[in-house]
Parts: structure tokens; C-alpha cells; sequence
């Protein structure tokens, strides 16, 4: 990789949960990262905690033009790209009916929301990634390994772990690597705001462990593999998950 201090890495979904706690542990082991998100209040709020280490970009990247604007903002402040946290993602609104209709919308705004988000800003900022030998993690679940029980959700994220032994092979060549983190119950995020005491205590019986997991934990875990001990680990798929579902 280039020098980090040259070199920026693109965390999407920075504004919350798992994708904030890994911003701010990449920010504090010295690297600069930039914040993407839809939302601009709760990046600024990430981004005041050290304003040098940080770039905002405020956009929907599951969407070309979010995408680009993303890539157009680390390339206006001149930096390279050393990395690539794709956090953003999401339940997809239940299908509003039984019609088939229905049906084919709720499975297309899941694929956006947790595919989508990862693909475009991954290949918005692919000659950057390629010039620097960066690193790509994207964000997947425990349900993309034993299913979800809510449509979309579970399907779509193991739609990342396909794509990400692809991108590993692309991206050697250039030095890089691609891996998946796929956690388990890490309540205390905005995907589990809500969520009752009765789940908390089912999810926490599944482990091995006895407790739930934290976004400063993932956090961790997604820095060491965007760190110096972690370039030869490329292609996997790193279940933080308790014990609910076991390795092979």
C-alpha cells in the first residue's frame, strides 16, 4: 500500500453502529478515513471527534451517481484509496401484499440495500484500489449463514460472500486482499433499535459465550484485516458471531 497518510479508507454506513465503531478505531490507529453515508449529521458528528483525520461524503451509494460522488470527493482531496469498509446495508421494508409484485419489490430493495451498496462503491473506487493495493471488507451477517427468517435479508448477504472469493482474485493481483466479516447479535445499532428483552436473551442462549457481541468489537476485527498483520489473508469469510453458528 502507499502511505497511509497519502491514502484514505471509504467506510460506508460510518454514521452508526458497526460502521462508525470501525471508522473511529481506524481513525485512532492513524489511518484517514472517509465517512459515507446518507445521512450528513451523523457523519459530521463521527468526523468531529479528530476533523483531520476525516473526510465526509454524504451520499446514497446504492445508487451510480452516490457512488461516483464518493470516488469524485477522495480524488478532489487528492488521496488514494487503501481500503474499502462496505457497512452500509439493511432490512428491506416488508412486501406491502401477498402479489407477486410485491413480493419482487421487497427482494429488489434488499439486493440494493445490502449488494448494491457494496458493488458500485467497490467499483467506483476500482483504479484507486488497484493503484494502492487496498483492501475491501464488506460487511455480511450470521443470517447469510443459517438464514434470516425475514425475506431478503439472509439471501442478500450471502450474495456478498460469492462476489467477495471473485474480488479477492481480481484484486491479488494488484497486492490486494477482500475478505467478509459476518457477525452475529450485535444489538446497541440502529438495525436492532427496538428490540426486546425476550430476543436479546434467545440470541444471547445461542452463543457459546453467554453474551452479545459490540460494534467495537467488529470494529476491531475490521481494522486488523485493513492493518499490516493481515496481508495475507484474503478470501474469507471471519464469522464474530459467539458461537451461535461453528467454523468449518
Amino acid at each position: 500500500m502507499n502511505d497511509p497518510h497519502r491514502s484514505t479508507v471509504v467506510v460506508s454506513g460510518a454514521g452508526t453502529g458497526i460502521g462508525r465503531a470501525a471508522a473511529l478505531r481506524l481513525a485512532a490507529s492513524g489511518r484517514h478515513v472517509t465517512l459515507v453515508g446518507r445521512r450528513r449529521a451523523p457523519l459530521e458528528e463521527v468526523a468531529a471527534h479528530d476533523p483531520s483525520s476525516f473526510l465526509v461524503a454524504d451520499a446514497d451509494v446504492s445508487s451510480p451517481d452516490g457512488a461516483r460522488r464518493v470516488a469524485g470527493a477522495v480524488r478532489e482531496a487528492g488521496l488514494g484509496c487503501a481500503g474499502v469498509v462496505a457497512s452500509a446495508g439493511g432490512n428491506a421494508p416488508a412486501a406491502s401484499d401477498d402479489s407477486l409484485e410485491a413480493v419482487r419489490d421487497h427482494w429488489r430493495a434488499g439486493f440494493d440495500l445490502n449488494v448494491m451498496t457494496a458493488v458500485l462503491l467497490v467499483e467506483a473506487l476500482r483504479p484507486a484500489l488497484e493503484a494502492d493495493g487496498g483492501r475491501v471488507v464488506l460487511l455480511s451477517s450470521v443470517s447469510a449463514l443459517r438464514g434470516s427468517r425475514t425475506g431478503s435479508y439472509g439471501a442478500s448477504k450471502a450474495a456478498l460472500h460469492a462476489w467477495m472469493f471473485d474480488l479477492a482474485a481480481q484484486l491479488g493481483r494488484f497486492g490486494g486482499t477482500a475478505n467478509v466479516v459476518a457477525p452475529g447479535f450485535v444489538p446497541g445499532t440502529e438495525f436492532w433499535a427496538g428490540v426486546s428483552d425476550d430476543v436479546v436473551q434467545n440470541r444471547i442462549a445461542q452463543t457459546l459465550v453467554g453474551r452479545v457481541g459490540t460494534a467495537e468489537e467488529i470494529g476491531g476485527i475490521i481494522a486488523w484485516l485493513l492493518g499490516p498483520d493481515a496481508g495475507w489473508v484474503t478470501g474469507q469469510i471471519v464469522s464474530a458471531n459467539g458461537g451461535m453458528v461453528l467454523g468449518r
